[in-house]
């Protein structure tokens, strides 16, 4: 397959779809159809893009038959988008996080495997110049800690950020790259214990603002990763990886500081990992190598079910496992 021959749909073309249409502009990728349940929406996008409008995206499966389908919806609004792309034959790119439940990301996640398609899920981090850098220092040296931070103000009134229904928290929608970057490094999780504060703004969310979950991984790692959406901080978002005689702080973008042994480590990456990941996706369909993708849609429901179980903990304040 080639860049001539690569048929590109998106279901939703809200939010982060500007980014990906952006990396495949940088590309020369051309898009195809695109589909949002906002008609206007997907009108103005297909007329930007001059592709065919859709707002149901198994019409659009059926008449454009695409390669790739960019799956950029809220949690909430994930039912059979992937799964039907799947079906279709199309290579997969989801928008993180994959559902907002496990029972419709195992679904898709059978449908890609009986279909045997190309898919990845945008946990960009992965891709950084910092990342790269920090799995080249850490080599074979075990981790015995992760520590994350996800620390913003969102806006007011966001028309569903903030809703429990359709986002599942901050945990699950925003904070997941920061689990899912310590997943990347210290491996599975085997449990979770999380707590968490609500009301502490008025109009932001209806969900715990400010939360702390502790992980145990199945190693024996353990981590700790702290999540806000009502202050703006400096380093917002920030993973530090500890080991013997081993310190690293990933602080995203694009600056990675530590120590390891008596080596001071500086280095500034250039590439935050949102075009990246578009440009080793693309590599992956053209090449049908699924190798070329760090973040795979299985390997994406494992960071759901924690976040999922970190929810459940703040419920119960239990200790709660993973099971996925």
């Amino acid at each position: 397959m080639n860049q001539k021959n690569i048929k590109i749909a998106f279901i939703g073309v809200g939010g982060i779809a500007g980014n990906y249409r952006g990396s495949l502009r940088r590309l020369e990728y051309p898009i195809a159809a695109v589909c949002d349940i906002n008609a206007d929406r997907a009108a103005a996008v297909a007329s930007d893009e001059n592709a065919t409008a859709y707002t149901d995206h198994t019409e659009m499966l059926e008449k454009e038959n695409p390669d790739v389908v960019f799956t950029c919806i809220p949690p909430g609004a994930h039912t059979t988008q992937v799964a039907d792309s799947a079906e279709s034959g199309a290579a997969v790119f989801v928008a993180k996080p994959v559902a907002q439940d496990l029972e419709t990301a195992k679904n898709a996640s059978k449908a890609i495997t009986e279909a045997k398609v190309i898919n990845q899920v945008g946990y960009m981090a992965r891709y950084s110049d910092i990342t790269d850098k920090a799995k080249e220092l850490v080599g074979d040296r075990k981790l015995s800690m992760g520590i994350g931070r996800f620390l913003a103000r969102m806006g007011a009134n966001h028309p569903w950020w903030g809703k429990f229904e359709v986002s599942r928290g901050q945990m699950v929608e925003q904070t997941t790259h920061v689990f899912d970057l310590i997943r990347y490094f210290l491996g599975d999780v085997k449990s979770v214990q999380a707590f968490g504060i609500k009301n502490v703004s008025q109009d932001i969310a209806d969900f715990e603002e400010c939360t702390v979950c502790n992980l145990k991984f199945t190693n024996g790692a353990v981590g700790s990763i702290t999540s806000t959406c009502v202050a703006r901080a400096h380093d917002n978002f920030a993973t530090e990886l500890i080991g013997d005689d081993l310190y690293l702080k990933l602080t995203h973008d694009n600056y990675l500081r530590g120590q390891i042994g008596e080596e001071s480590i500086e280095y500034n990456g250039s590439e935050a990992g949102y075009y990246r990941q578009v440009e080793q996706f693309i590599k992956a369909v053209e090449t049908e190598n699924q190798t070329h993708v760090r973040s795979s849609y299985t390997d994406a429901v494992k960071t759901l079910a924690v976040t999922l179980a970190a929810n459940r903990s703040l419920a119960t304040g239990e200790i709660e496992t993973i099971t996925v």
